[in-house]
């Protein structure tokens, strides 16, 4: 997104606790749902990040939605949509178009700064590690 996309990328670059390339599962891209479809349930593998939904394109909003646990919501064009993604959630697009929307991971806000720098260093570690063995195997 980065190379094709330099405006987003950004304004992602200034989003106060993004976590894109701090841990192997913090991401940002653009999601489109096509009419009809839905995403099945499911969950993040961990609570450490809080997945925003920015509603680029929603043109039927009252047939698009988003079940996180318990509470659904639809996307409100300019509004954010905040939530923790290791609750099961699902989402659907019930209308005659497509719907997009920028996804981006940040933070966890129950987390520290002293928690983040340590789970950072954490997946260095694993990543070192794993680089290690796979320089170690191909010799």
């Amino acid at each position: 997104m980065w190379d094709r996309c330099p405006a987003t990328a950004a304004a992602l670059e200034r989003v106060p606790g993004l976590c894109l390339g701090d841990m192997p599962f913090g991401s940002a891209f653009f999601s489109t749902l096509r009419p009809g479809a839905a995403i099945k349930p499911h969950y993040a593998p961990c609570n450490l990040r809080v997945r925003c939904h920015l509603p680029l394109l929603v043109p039927e909003p009252e047939k698009c939605g988003i079940r996180v646990a318990d509470e659904t919501r639809q996307w409100e064009p300019g509004r954010c949509l905040l939530f923790d993604d290791a609750f099961e959630h699902e989402v659907w697009n019930r209308g005659a178009q497509e719907r997009v929307v920028l996804l981006f991971d940040v933070w966890h806000y129950e987390l520290s700064a002293d928690e983040i720098v340590s789970i950072q260093a954490m997946f260095r570690e694993v990543e070192a590690i794993r680089d290690a063995r796979q320089a170690a195997t191909s010799t």
